[in-house]
């Protein structure tokens, strides 16, 4: 073989190996350039959340929306486009989700805010306290549709504590089944479901029994997948208010389990003994 056919051979090689770990598709935004724009897509939308008389039409949000892609070079077909190929690409997903909170994780530490923000989600009047990721994709090849969560009792707690379970969605074109449950120390329980759908925020607020101290507090929310769309939620959160007297009459929405212990036997009539001697 020549060398010059052997130069030729090894540059296709070489080209083969490229097109061959190039794996994610040209028009497909690189996963560095799409954690970038996703933090800043949602520091956007919090800016908007923030103030909302100053954002009062769906206009003046994809005002926002479009000034963020705008900075990164990006169109909206480009965003929907590159969420639909990571949707159906966990592995990828999940690098420009952590990408994604990294970023998010190092601004807030930058303003000084870091530190406050971890304080205020342990103990107060109305905190946040969840402790799990705030985004989620879900799609018919996810290997599971459901999230959970379960917490335990602490020095924080208080009897008729609510918890709102809040999430904002997009896609989300199917009816999402949502569960909270509360354990009490005497073996007893509150359940709340619900089936909610539709797009933007989303949420199930759960209140406590009054006269009982909560052991465990855990839910879920399995979510429903149409086709190959992927279902998208950020700002997922948890907060736990004090007892309000004034909204405690909601607490009557939930089931009441006791257990086999607690339900006491009803007597029995003279006419019952009578026909059982």
């Amino acid at each position: 073989m020549k060398l010059g056919s052997r130069k030729y051979l090894a540059l296709c090689v070489v080209a083969m190996l490229g097109v061959s770990c190039s794996k994610i598709p040209g028009y497909v935004i690189e996963p560095d350039d799409m954690a970038s724009l996703l933090a800043d897509i949602h520091i956007g939308e919090s800016v908007v959340d923030l103030n909302k008389s100053d954002y009062r039409t769906d206009s003046l949000k994809q005002i926002m929306l479009q000034s963020v892609l705008a900075k990164h070079g990006v169109s909206k077909q480009q965003l929907d486009t590159s969420f639909d190929w990571y949707g159906h690409n966990i592995t990828y997903y999940m690098e420009v989700y952590d990408k994604t909170i990294e970023l998010l994780e190092r601004r807030l530490a930058e303003t000084g805010n870091r530190i406050a923000a971890e304080n205020v989600s342990i103990a107060g009047d109305s905190v946040d306290i969840w402790s799990g990721s705030p985004f989620m994709a879900v799609n018919s090849l996810s290997p599971s549709r459901t999230v959970t969560f379960s917490i335990s009792n602490d020095e924080n707690w208080e009897k008729g504590d609510s918890y709102t379970w809040r999430a904002r969605f997009a896609n989300n074109s199917g009816s999402s089944l949502w569960g909270l449950i509360a354990d009490y120390t005497d073996g007893s329980k509150d359940i709340l479901s619900s089936e909610l759908s539709g797009e933007g925020w989303q949420e199930l607020r759960f209140i406590t029994d009054s006269t009982k101290t909560a052991a465990h507090i855990y839910g879920y929310i399995n979510v429903a997948v149409r086709g190959a769309t992927t279902v998208w939620a950020d700002s997922i959160m948890l907060v736990r208010n004090r007892l309000i007297s004034e909204t405690y009459n909601q607490h009557n929405r939930v089931q009441s389990i006791k257990p086999k212990n607690l339900i006491k036997p009803v007597p029995a009539t003279d006419s019952e003994t009578d026909s059982v001697n």
